[in-house]
């Protein structure tokens, strides 16, 4: 194997140390050369505490490691030393984190909201940095103590996503239902200095933290740039299962209209000050006014796109150039129905015309779906339930294919929020039912997949 390793005496190690299961050995690792096994616990990296993942890929990356291990068949603490090659990997899969859990009631916290009889992880509210930085998920800060910042800090987890909501205490406190949590700027202020980049959302709740409560957040932010890269605004969702919750009111399309042109407005004030827009409102605010998203096209990165920000200019980006790959003549006629929600057939529509008028034989038709989970007032695609597909398949029958958005599917079991399956969709329907994806290109490979 080429490398030179030693045994070391039993270690002595903090008696709090359990360490993390490890759950497979990657065949021909290092890992499988010093004898760990599926089922032992990695205690220590160089003497480092593993207590996640995080610590794992951090102190792994040394080329000379120590390293601490529980052996469950022998009982005990076992240490060895290598010296690990570019090309070797410690080859170890551990057990996932328990997840940390949110210490606020958010006035609008969509958990709050839903109905009962879903699955059990819908209802669970992280607050954990670890999933911001890995995965993009929203924290407020509320939970962070001084040993997370400076983990941060230590390992530069960054960039890290925060949900501000409001800088003004006050405000945020309310908006939070937490009268303790801490304010939120001396917070970036310390990440932002010791190089942490962040990016962070308002949820924008009409009455609440808009007006010159918005004003002073983006001001505030600003500060922090570009530390503080972007700060996404996004209309609250309310479901129809707001019981005992203080009352929100809903982004109307009036209000949707009047708040772009003031938060385009803000946008050019803050590209005067410091030399970037900063504040963006997703795609949802343009929808829902009835006017079409901005392209983006002047910005090398479109900021915060998984929050809807540029999500249409991203889904049509190298369209007319996909127009010219598709078949112009379909051998026989091709009946298409696609299913999506009010806002999605708003981002669709444009395409659905495209394709019928540039494709001979090809008759693409919509259906626009009301959440029957969720209530009207809930108007995307990524939460429609497998039954409201179901219901627009059974009204709709004889068509060859009906196409279903990507994102209303659990990706790694192709679960529908209600539970219901993609194959149990597909018994349901006497055509195919294919998914097509978050892009132009791919909403039409799963229109002509065959």
């Amino acid at each position: 194997m080429g490398r030179h390793s030693k045994i070391e005496r039993e270690p002595k190690l903090h008696t709090s140390t359990r360490g993390v299961k490890v759950c497979s050995v990657e065949r021909g690792s290092v890992g499988e050369f010093i004898g760990i096994q599926p089922g032992d616990r990695l205690v220590a990296l160089n003497g480092h505490p593993v207590e996640d993942i995080l610590d794992y890929w951090y102190y792994a990356s040394a080329s000379r490691l120590t390293i601490d291990w529980w052996d469950e068949k022998k009982q005990c603490i076992r240490r060895r030393t290598v010296r690990i090659t570019p090309q070797e990997r410690l080859g170890l899969d551990l057990e996932p984190f328990e997840i940390r859990r949110c210490n606020n009631a958010c006035v609008f916290c969509f958990v709050h909201q839903l109905p009962r009889g879903l699955r059990r992880e819908l209802y669970v509210k992280d607050e954990d940095y670890r999933l911001s930085f890995l995965y993009g998920n929203y924290i407020t800060g509320t939970s962070l103590n001084n040993s997370d910042v400076e983990r941060i800090i230590k390992m530069r987890l960054s960039p890290l996503y925060f949900s501000v909501h409001a800088t003004d205490e006050q405000v945020r406190r309310k908006l939070l239902a937490n009268p303790f949590a801490p304010p939120i700027v001396p917070l970036l202020e310390e990440l932002v200095a010791k190089g942490i980049v962040v990016h962070t959302q308002v949820v924008l709740c009409p009455g609440w933290n808009d007006g010159a409560v918005l004003e002073k957040t983006v001001e505030d932010l600003s500060h922090l740039y570009p530390g503080v890269r972007s700060v996404a605004v996004v209309p609250v969702g309310l479901t129809d299962y707001r019981q005992n919750l203080p009352q929100l009111q809903p982004v109307t399309q009036t209000y949707a209209v009047s708040f772009i042109s003031y938060c385009e407005n803000l946008q050019r004030v803050f590209e005067k000050k410091i030399g970037f827009p900063l504040v963006f409102p997703s795609d949802e605010f343009y929808l829902i006014a009835g006017l079409s998203p901005p392209t983006y096209d002047a910005h090398e990165e479109i900021p915060q796109l998984e929050n809807g920000v540029g999500m249409v200019s991203s889904f049509y980006r190298g369209c007319n150039e996909l127009l010219k790959e598709i078949p112009r003549d379909l051998p026989q006629k091709r009946r298409v129905l696609a299913i999506t929600s009010p806002l999605g057939h708003k981002v669709i529509e444009r395409l659905v015309g495209l394709l019928n008028s540039s494709v001979k034989n090809l008759i693409l038709a919509t259906v626009v779906q009301t959440n029957t989970l969720f209530g009207p007032g809930i108007t995307v695609t990524g939460l429609l339930p497998g039954r409201d597909f179901a219901s627009a398949i059974a009204q709709h029958p004889n068509f060859d294919s009906y196409l279903i958005p990507e994102n209303a599917l659990r990706p790694w079991d192709n679960r529908f929020l209600d539970d219901m399956t993609l194959p149990e969709l597909q018994a349901l329907a006497d055509g195919k039912v294919r998914v097509g994806g978050s892009t132009a290109r791919e909403f039409v490979r799963a229109l002509f997949d065959d």
